[in-house]
């Protein structure tokens, strides 16, 4: 099966097939079905409850709204649904379609940031810059207590898990120098 999202400007009819070969040979031959999503009424997809394609409905045939109350609409329909992911996945499809100031006003950040497809990647760049922060911090104690690093000390404190960091911290004025310092991350 293959969907096509939006009404593609260069190619006038997809075909439902493909073929392949090599020196007169048939090396493939594959069949498949074509759904237009943007020939697609989004009001069936309600009628029927395919929940699943809620997200896919901002690229189906809407007729007696404008854009604005399409995308409105879009959002409503996913809004109260139990699972948020497809809140999350219904605002992504619109970022595809339309341009920013056409959206945004509507995305309610609440509903949003439920959605663990959301969450994942914040709480791991929350996480990521937590790391970043605690090694700046070592590196500016290490810094202050044997002066200038070297670039080979550096990465390595770089590449150290939290927990390694967290040791650094609580035993960076128990090194006695540099060389010290060096056989805690050797």
């Amino acid at each position: 099966m293959l969907v096509v999202l939006k009404n593609p400007e260069n190619i006038k009819d997809i075909k439902g097939s493909f073929e392949s070969s090599v020196q007169g040979l048939d090396v493939l031959k594959y069949n498949y079905r074509v759904i237009k999503a943007y020939e697609i009424d989004k009001n069936e997809i309600l009628k029927q409850g395919k929940i699943v394609l809620y997200p896919l409905r901002v690229f189906m045939k809407y007729e007696e709204e404008d854009e604005q109350d399409h995308i409105q609409e879009c959002l409503y329909a996913v809004e109260n649904l139990d699972d948020k992911d497809y809140y999350f996945l219904t605002v992504e499809c619109i970022k595809k379609l339309y341009k920013k100031s056409k959206y945004e006003k509507y995305v309610k950040e609440e509903i949003l940031m439920k959605s663990s497809l959301y969450k994942e990647p914040y709480e791991k760049g929350m996480e990521e810059g937590r790391k970043i922060e605690k090694t700046d911090m070592v590196l500016r104690f290490l810094t202050k207590r044997f002066g200038l690093l070297p670039d080979e000390i550096k990465e390595k404190v770089r590449k150290l898990d939290m927990t390694s960091l967290d040791v650094i911290l609580d035993k960076v004025l128990e090194y006695k120098d540099l060389e010290d310092f060096k056989k805690f991350i050797h």
